[in-house]
């Protein structure tokens, strides 16, 4: 039976490991699929330590005809971690194993400048040198970044399956932030805009995930939540608000709108359904329209079809059928 090995981070909190785990745990039909670690949250050195790990298993793998893959499915976001990604591409080409690199970021273009510029021509020759696809997170990313790649292909993040609507009662004051403690996450403008209109409702909360502590009793600082709390809060708050500076195809947006659940984003993100709610840039837009919000609540029927992991899963299947049968 063919494999896909997945190689990235499917041990570090966020949306890149969670689309890593449902891909292999549902692999196209007539696969098998495995995933590979090369990351961890921590020290620079543990970080660098994860990597080694990764490319000695990588090695021990392509030496053994019975472990050895048949295509090698890489997940990168941009700078550091495709220089990473490069490496296992460079070794896997040379061992006669196909590679697929899969890109999340949100910034991948703004990382490669130009389509002249130093980095896309050297990502351009590795493209040729090690024999690599490169599929993107939707149409849009597709059209954005051809210019700079030539042919690439897209295919959506998929939801898991537990991600739906439920007969939980939803709290009327509970504004939800979902996200790694980051800057470009946004964490500050929620807080900042939550409380300016705690003026006109005094009640309203923020749920935030990523920061463990806050000295606002309005804010729930929570940390690192588990996928069935994640759950829970997607079932039981008013909206999901979504601030960040830059995202690829954030899941965590497919995720609430597929457990009915409102979402407010940032109005310059792109490659999202039409259902969200569009917002900003500054703190006073992001107040006008949660105020509108509040005021006149939003029923969401979202159509998940083309996110369900059975229609991702058969798209991936052809993707590697015809990529190793080239």
């Amino acid at each position: 039976m063919p494999k896909v090995l997945h190689i990235g981070p499917c041990e570090t909190p966020g949306g890149m490991a969670n689309v890593m785990r449902i891909l292999a745990e549902h692999p196209p039909e007539g696969w098998e699929a495995e995933l590979l670690s090369s990351h961890v949250v921590g020290s620079p050195w543990a970080k660098w330590r994860a990597y080694r790990r990764a490319r000695q298993t990588l090695i021990q793998m392509l030496k053994d005809p019975a472990q050895r893959p048949t295509v090698v499915h890489l997940h990168t976001a941009a700078d550091w971690s495709w220089w990473r990604k490069r490496r296992f591409a460079q070794m896997a080409h040379k061992a006669g194993v196909p590679n697929i690199v899969h890109i999340h970021s949100g910034q991948f273009d703004t990382w490669l400048g130009s389509k002249n510029s130093q980095r896309t021509q050297r990502i351009l020759r590795d493209m040729n040198a090690f024999n690599i696809k490169f599929v993107v997170l939707s149409p849009d990313w597709k059209n954005r970044l051809t210019s700079f790649l030539g042919e690439i292909h897209s295919i959506h993040n998929p939801i898991d399956p537990k991600f739906k609507s439920s007969n939980r009662t939803r709290q009327t004051n509970m504004l939800l932030l979902l996200g790694r403690n980051d800057p470009v996450k946004g964490h500050g403008l929620a807080q900042e805009t939550v409380a300016k209109l705690r003026k006109e409702f005094p009640n309203l909360e923020l749920t935030m995930t990523g920061v463990s502590s806050s000295d606002k009793e309005w804010v729930k600082a929570l940390g690192w939540v588990s996928e069935e709390h994640k759950l829970e809060l997607l079932s039981e708050s008013t909206a999901l608000l979504v601030p960040s500076q830059f995202e690829g195809q954030p899941m965590v947006v497919i995720e609430a709108l597929a457990c009915g659940l409102p979402v407010i984003v940032s109005r310059h993100l792109s490659s999202l359904p039409n259902d969200v709610i569009r917002a900003g840039p500054s703190v006073s837009n992001w107040c006008e329209v949660i105020r509108d919000f509040l005021n006149n609540p939003v029923t969401i029927d979202f159509q998940s079809n083309e996110y369900e992991i059975s229609v991702i899963s058969k798209q991936w299947g052809e993707c590697y059928g015809d990529f190793c049968s080239d």
